[in-house]
């Protein structure tokens, strides 16, 4: 099979194409013929090896991870002995994070607990904006903010794959909206309905006098002693990924800060496909609607992980495995 291998820690550039052996599904696992693979944050980790803690479980001075990508839809090629819930011809996605990775390539073998039913109303390309993106705004918005009715949100890095769904859930609670991002995203954030947009390079949302009731940020490029000022007393700021350094400082001093302002910090670690049922039905009744960026080939994994790196998408940068493809059904 065909695969994008990465041997050293480097940017994009150093990772090549390269033909491999096709693997075979151990008994608790499905082989996964990969139609279209997501570009996330992990993949920008696993390349640098950043932040370097990592590398302890990663590979302190060469990767231990060959192939990245860790969200996938596809179609079952084969299943092993003990798995019941799916079968050869089924539509899957899914995300592979607490997996062995492995979604830059044309086939994949990987625990069945790490895939779910993809939902019949989307393409492969729409659908692999789901599981991991869908998840870290489901999992951040529902159960660690638990969002209800009415509420006040600020979503920051609002214009990619995670602040697109975000919205759109934060919405089935009729919550008012805020989204930051920067300026070539304002006019596309403006037809996704947001109710207020912001460019952080004109207007810092910390000091704008504005509070919220929840702060999802992707971005974590602020103090903790200045997010809290975006938020009402009992809100919740929660970061999602962004800046190592700053992730650090929310969990030393998310304590501190609830006893002495009343306000929640929170760090998100997420449980990959736990909720993916919940998305898949919320996906299949009309209720979220995945945005995709551009379309790459297998071929230009390197670029569409730069564009990611370059933080120029709007909604979901997709990779379509199959050879020569680039239609929107594939």
């Amino acid at each position: 099979m065909r695969a994008i291998v990465q041997h050293k820690y480097g940017p994009p550039e150093q990772l090549s194409l390269r033909e491999i052996d096709t693997p075979s599904p151990k008994a608790g696992e499905v082989l996964v013929k990969i139609h279209a693979a997501g570009v996330n944050d992990w993949d920008l980790g696993l390349l640098y090896g950043k932040p370097i803690f990592m590398r302890f479980f990663i590979g302190l001075f060469r990767p231990k991870i060959a192939i990245i990508g860790c969200e996938i839809a596809g179609v079952v090629e084969q299943i092993g002995s003990e798995v019941t819930r799916f079968k050869p011809g089924d539509k899957v996605y899914g995300d592979l994070s607490d997996s062995r990775f492995g979604g830059y390539a044309e086939f994949v073998s990987v625990r069945h607990d790490a895939l779910a039913h993809m939902p019949s109303n989307l393409s492969f390309a729409q659908a692999v904006a789901i599981p991991h993106a869908g998840l870290l705004a489901l999992q951040g918005l529902r159960d660690i903010a638990e969002l209800s009715q009415g509420q006040s949100v600020l979503i920051n890095g609002a214009g990619g794959g995670v602040g697109t769904l975000g919205l759109q859930y934060a919405k089935l609670f009729k919550a008012r909206v805020a989204g930051v991002d920067s300026e070539r995203k304002q006019e596309y954030m403006h037809l996704l309905s947001f109710d207020k947009v912001i460019d952080y390079e004109q207007e810092d949302y910390t000091e704008s006098g504005i509070q919220y009731d929840i702060i999802l940020d992707n971005k974590s490029t602020h103090s903790p002693l200045k997010v809290i000022k975006a938020l009402k007393p009992g809100g919740i700021y929660l970061s999602i990924g962004g800046d190592s350094w700053r992730v650090t400082q929310y969990v030393l001093l998310k304590k501190w800060i609830f006893k002495r302002y009343n306000k929640r910090v929170a760090v998100l670690g997420l449980k990959p496909n736990k909720g993916l049922g919940e998305l898949t039905g919320l996906v299949e009744s009309g209720k979220l609607i995945p945005a995709v960026d551009k379309r790459y080939s297998l071929e230009e994994v390197p670029q569409a992980i730069r564009r990611f790196e370059e933080a120029k998408h709007c909604g979901k940068i997709v990779v379509l495995v199959a050879p020569n493809r680039r239609r929107d059904d594939e």
